[in-house]
């Protein structure tokens, strides 16, 4: 299981999972009264160079946009450009913190999009590590972004409607 804790003060990321934690220093960083932005360099990856993190809450959503190294040689297949985690989220006045719950879409950089580890999802639900409200709020987190994606095939319209929908009440911005 995945915990990811954005604090605004320290302008980090934090990422727990598999019992190992990893800090990364954000750049930008944008905290809205439903809506959380933020920029970064992707650490130590031959292919992607920078991430841009936009969490929807009450959508259930956090969706990475990956930027690979220009010249980087990958085979697109390979690689994705978007990574969708369905998750729930805890906002306290100085940091959110967005619990993974399994599901997740990607988009590959060859534009092919899959939803994975529905495998992991279920198994979470046999061995009672998910509330049936997270259940529901993967399953609602997951419904939002298919018809979202759907809708034109083009995940940077979705974000942008999100972001007018969710984008208005700037409560925190920061850059580092």
């Amino acid at each position: 299981m995945k915990h990811t804790v954005i604090d605004f003060q320290k302008m980090t990321e934090t990422i727990v999972k598999d019992g190992r934690k990893h800090e990364y220093p954000i750049e930008e960083l944008e905290v809205y009264e439903s809506y959380l932005h933020y920029k970064r360099n992707y650490v130590n990856h031959p292919y992607h160079q920078r991430i841009e993190y936009h969490l929807f809450p009450e959508e259930n959503i956090g969706i990475y946009s990956l930027v690979q190294y220009k010249d980087a040689i990958f085979d697109k297949s390979d690689i994705y450009k978007y990574y969708v985690d369905m998750v729930g989220v805890e906002k306290a006045d100085n940091k959110w913190s967005a619990k993974d719950l399994y599901l997740d879409f990607m988009i590959m950089c060859d534009g092919k999009y899959y939803v994975v580890d529905v495998d992991e999802f279920n198994e979470a639900i046999k061995e009672k590590q998910l509330s049936e409200k997270e259940v529901s709020d993967a399953l609602a987190g997951l419904d939002n972004i298919l018809k979202g994606y759907y809708e034109s095939f083009d995940i940077e319209k979705y974000i942008a409607l999100l972001k007018s929908k969710h984008g208005n009440k700037l409560l925190f911005s920061k850059n580092r």
